[in-house]
Order: C-alpha cells, then structure tokens, then sequence
C-alpha cells in the first residue's frame, strides 16, 4: 500500500510520534485530501477556535506525489479556516511535497502550539523541533534562503513556510514553498498561531521508483501517460502549446470575449485593456526568456507552465516574480480596473514575500476601492490613499501595508472582503464578493451557471478548482452553452466527486487531466498502492466519499444550506453588457438538482442511507451527537428562563 508514516507533531510539548498508516482508510480516502479530511473530522474538536492550539494543520500527500507518474507533485494543506471557519483544503506543487515521501512520510499532523517560534526540521527518520527566533519577522523569501543555507549539504532541504502575515494571524495569509502558494482560507494564520515559522524537508530514505507497489505496472502506466501527453492528437492543445507558452494567461481573451472576466469589483464582465495583460503581453514583455516555455517547472512536470518575470524599467525595476498566474493577474488587475503589467508582478511579488493570497487580497482591494468610489470610505479611511479603480500605485501601497501590518487600510484588507464590508457597513455587503467567507476567484457565474453551483457548493468557500465548468461554458470547449442551467447539477456533481476530489487526493497536478482520462489516473493509482480499484467507478466512489465527509464537516460547524449561495449582486445585478447581457446566476435552479443527486434531503445534509452506503456510519453518529448537544442546552436555556 504505502511504506511512508505519518508523523505527529506536538508543539505544546515537543513530542513526536510516528504512526503506520491505516490500510483500510487508506483505501476508502486515498491521501492527500481524503485521508486528512478523516483525520480531522474524528479528531477535531467541533467548533474549535481555528486559531487555537486545539486545531490542527495537516500536511499530506497523495499516492502519485514524488512518483514518476507526470505532474506527481501536489501536497495539501488541511485545517480549519480561520477565514469561514469552515474545512479549508489548499494545494500547492513544487517539490516540498515529493521530499516529503523521499523523507519516509505520507503526511504531518502538527498539535498544539509552541512557546515561542519554532521550526521543524526533517530528515529522514529525524525529525527535530528547533528554535525560530532568528527567523521570526523574516520575509518568506529570506526564511527560505537562511534555512537552505544552515541545513546545506549533500542535499538542498526543500522549505515551506509563513511570512510576517502569517505571524501575525492574518485571516487571507498563506503557505509558501519555493515561491508556490498554499493559498486560501488562512492556512498561514493557523501555522502563525502555533508559532511555527517552516517546515524543511530532506529526504534520502526512499526513490520514485521505491514509493510504488509495482513497480513493472506503473512503468507501464506512465509510459502511456506520456505518450497521451506527447500525442497532438489525444491531448488538447493548450497542453502542449498555449500552457508552456502563456502559463495560465493563456484563456484570459477566451474568458473576456465569453464576458465572464470579473471587471471592477464584478461590475461588468470584460476588461476593456485586457490586450495589455494577456499571456502574449507578458511573454513578450516579462517572461524571461521571452515567448519560451516556463523556466521553473513542479517536480517531474512535463508541462511547463511556470513562468519567471522580471521588470527591467519603471518605478517597480528589480522586481523579480513567480508568475503572475491568470487568477492572481484578474485579482491585481481587471479587479482593480488596473492594465499595468508591471504593477501586477510585484503585487503577486509582495504577495510571496509577505505570505498573503493573492485571490483574496485583490478581490478585497477592488472591493474597497468600490466602497471608496461610491464615498463609504474616505482619505481617512485609506491612510490618506485615493484608492480608485486604475490607480496602480495606490494598490500597491495597500498590498504593502495589508503585508506589513500597518495602517487602517493595510489591517482592513488583510481580514478578507467579508470582515471588511462588515467593517465598512452602510450596505456595502451586497457588493462584497465572497461564498462562506472565501473570496470568489475570476470567473463571473453570471456568464457561467455552472460555475455558480460551482462556487455555491464548494467545501471551502468560493473555489473554481473543486469543479471547473469554465472550460467548456467559457472557452468553447464541446460547445456547453453558458447561459443552460440543464444537466449542469449532474455535471458539476461528477467533478467535484469523479474528478477533483480524487486527484485532490492522489497528488497530481490538475492541468495533466488535459491529456490523461480517469482510466489512466486508475492504472497509476492501482499500480503505486496495490490497492483494488477495478474500475472507474470504484475511484468515484471515493470522490463521494470524502465530498460527504467535507460537507458534514462544514454541517458540523455550523454551515447549513443556506451558506450554499451567491454574493447578492451575483444573484440580482444583471450582467450589463456582453454575451451575456441581462443574466444573472440562476442558483435556485440548480441547488436542488444538486442535493438531489448526491443523496442529501431538501436541506443539503446526507441522509443516513447515503452515508451508510458509504461507510460512513461514524459520521451519522457523530451528527446525532451534536444534535442531541444542541437540544440540551437549548432546553437548559428554556428552563433557566
């Protein structure tokens, strides 16, 4: 099945434990994000402040990660969110996670919280927890660069650390590992409140080829996986040309022709200087070298989408960025009504630097610049800023100061757009963008209904990697009209069950799914495990499985169906212009066709029959347990009345 553990860290105490890793749940929940969602519901307190030392933050793999399977890179960071107080699993690639099996682990369960700041370090079979004092306060980058520089070697230990945001519990602070992000929900902020500063790996134990079962199956399996990936003519074509070249940019004029690039704080659908900031821009203008595929590639990736720019003029010369990636360039730019490229790579840059979400920071800043323009907020409010639509400096400085701690302005936006139009008041709740408190990312449902169930029904909040409907609602992949809510409950339902869950789980990367099937991840799976999966189905299966275990979760603290919904502009604002003229996202017609399918009742809960036919039992009692709390005390309330 798998010769990694698990290990347990304490920081409390400073205890460490190593435990084998359950056959049997190995097999129900994969890794990677099944694995940890089992782990924290049974062992997760509910309710528990996400900040405090009773949440736990899991790091895991999945089978796939470290493998030679292409694109087998992927960890996942798992907790409670601090933002929405809801599950929060956040991904990331890079080559942390392979080091990790390379080490001997499948995952990290930290406890507790520490005295005073800490780092853990491992290798191999050692696993030390040392003093961070001398990093406390260090940019993620130098807090990369110093731990590197100790541990130096033979071997480069690879890092995964907060910035400054994360130290001081920022709701919208992430993970970085070697320039990647573990970015939304407040991952950094619960990592922040145990004091613990970086987790570096380096691992020696084990080889690609020794984290598999069969190892004569698997070498036959990726060999088929790359000839898919190879072949023009089974793989899409943004696989092998427009990824490696334009990284994600490449659907940003698809996306904005279709009218679902959120513009201004979603106001409109299109960006009318889109030309500016596409991926041609800036892999003719940025992107070192120029119009080549990506210079810094995952661990094992034959695709290429990493990109490197570099501005070389202008009041941000010097700045030097991972990226920007198509999410990040909405967020710092149509969001903010800004076409300034430059402006867009050293905001993603301090975004690095400091630890936040780029996601979450820009939708929150075109928020505020929304609430500024319409006079909620003043120059006292800013720190003296004219935070309008356009004005590139102006939100630069917010990213600086949301990084740095400092300012009215800087504290507002680095809590997220809900606790800031909270803040803000006067009605400006109906224009803040968020699901379940999770920034709403860059594609408008309005000119995509699949992609407001999408958003609506997430486990995390606002996502648009758990089901992607953009694919072919905006970009004309297999015609899908966008403007259709039929058939759309049953579609997105096999994405988030057949599809992401499972490859959330198994440690592959998202963008290999252009070229490989579900056939292809099964044979991948089966022959690095060992572990009987006969069919396509039997994998869903555990899609369904651990989308059940998330959603009780999220019931279990307190979410019920009506956080299943929409910002209200989304829902009552028509789209003003463009394909999609007069629409608005037609939720309602969809969510019922969604419990429906997935065996929950009218309310968005799973029945007791469909969690019985998944083996999840545990859950039901666990449910009925709380329920039963709730009438106590509300009866002890009615007596003491």
């Amino acid at each position: 099945m798998t010769k990694g553990k698990l290990a347990r860290i304490d920081l409390s105490n400073g205890k460490i434990t190593k435990e084998r890793v359950d056959g049997n749940l190995y097999s129900k929940f994969l890794g990677g994000k099944g694995y940890a969602a089992y782990l924290l519901f049974k062992e997760l307190p509910w309710q528990v402040d996400p900040l405090s030392p009773q949440n736990k933050l899991i790091f895991m793999t999945g089978p796939l990660t470290g493998t030679r399977a292409p694109t087998g890179n992927r960890f996942c960071v798992c907790t409670k969110s601090p933002l929405t107080g809801a599950w929060l699993d956040t991904h990331c690639g890079g080559f942390w996670g392979p080091e990790l099996r390379f080490a001997g682990y499948e995952g990290l369960i930290i406890e507790g919280k520490a005295r005073n700041p800490v780092y853990v370090y491992i290798e191999d079979n050692e696993i030390r927890v040392l003093d961070a004092d001398w990093l406390w306060g260090a940019d993620s980058f130098s807090t990369e660069r110093l731990l590197k520089h100790k541990h130096r070697g033979r071997r480069e230990p690879k890092t995964a650390e907060i910035g400054p945001a994360g130290e001081r519990k920022q709701l919208i602070s992430c993970i970085v590992s070697e320039g990647r992000a573990a970015g939304r929900g407040g991952a950094g902020a619960v990592m922040g409140s145990k004091k613990l500063k970086a987790i570096a790996v380096k691992g020696t134990r084990f080889r690609p080829q020794d984290l598999v079962q069969n190892l004569d199956a698997f070498n036959k399996a990726v060999r088929r996986c790359y000839k898919k990936i190879g072949d023009e003519k089974k793989t899409s074509p943004r696989l092998r040309g427009s990824l490696p070249i334009y990284g994600t940019a490449n659907i940003i004029d698809l996306v904005n022709e279709a009218g679902g690039w959120p513009t201004r704080n979603f106001q409109a659908g299109s960006f009318e200087k889109s030309s500016s900031i596409n991926g041609p821009a800036f892999a003719d203008s940025l992107w070192v070298p120029r119009n080549s595929p990506g210079t810094k590639p995952c661990y094992n990736c034959p695709i290429l989408c990493a990109h490197v720019a570099i501005v070389n003029d202008g009041i941000w010369v010097g700045t030097v960025d991972e990226g920007p990636e198509y999410e990040t360039i909405w967020a710092f730019g149509p969001q903010c009504g800004i076409d300034d490229r430059e402006a867009i790579a050293r905001a993603d840059y301090l975004c690095d630097y400091y630890g936040l979400d780029t996601i979450s920071l820009g939708n929150t800043i075109g928020f505020l610049m929304e609430c500024y323009e319409r006079g909620l907020i003043t120059q006292d409010d800013t720190d003296g800023l004219e935070l309008r639509f356009g004005n590139a400096p102006a939100m630069i400085k917010v990213v600086e100061m949301a990084g740095s701690g400092s300012g009215k302005i800087g504290s507002l936006a680095a809590e997220g757009v809900k606790r800031a139009a909270q803040t803000v008041g006067k009605g400006s709740e109906t224009f803040a963008i968020h699901v379940k408190g999770l920034e709403v990312p860059a594609y408008d449902p309005r000119s995509a209904q699949g992609m407001g169930l999408c958003y609506a029904i997430s486990d995390r909040g606002a996502c648009h990697l758990h089901a992607w409907t953009a694919g072919e609602e905006l970009l004309g992949w297999n015609g899908r009209d966008p403007r259709l809510t039929e058939d759309k409950a049953e579609w997105v339902k096999d994405m988030v069950e057949g599809g992401n869950a499972v490859w959330d789980s198994s440690g592959l990367c998202k963008f290999s799914g252009f070229a490989l099937s579900d056939k292809d991840v099964r044979r991948l799976i089966v022959a690095a495990t060992g572990l009987n999966y006969e069919t396509v189905e039997d994998l869903k299966k555990v899609g369904e499985r651990i989308n059940n275990l998330t959603r009780a979760f999220n019931l279990r603290e307190g979410l019920s169906s009506s956080a299943d919904t929409l910002p209200r502009r989304l829902l009552e604002e028509p789209m003003p212009t463009g394909p999609c003229q007069g629409d608005v996202a037609r939720l309602t017609e969809l969510l019922p066709d969604y419990y429906r399918l997935c065996g929950w009742n009218q309310n968005g809960m799973p029945t007791a029959a469909k969690l019985h036919e998944l083996g999840l039992d545990f859950v039901l009692t666990k449910l009925r347990a709380k329920k039963k709390k709730r009438r106590k005390r509300a009866k002890r309330k009615r007596v003491g009345k």
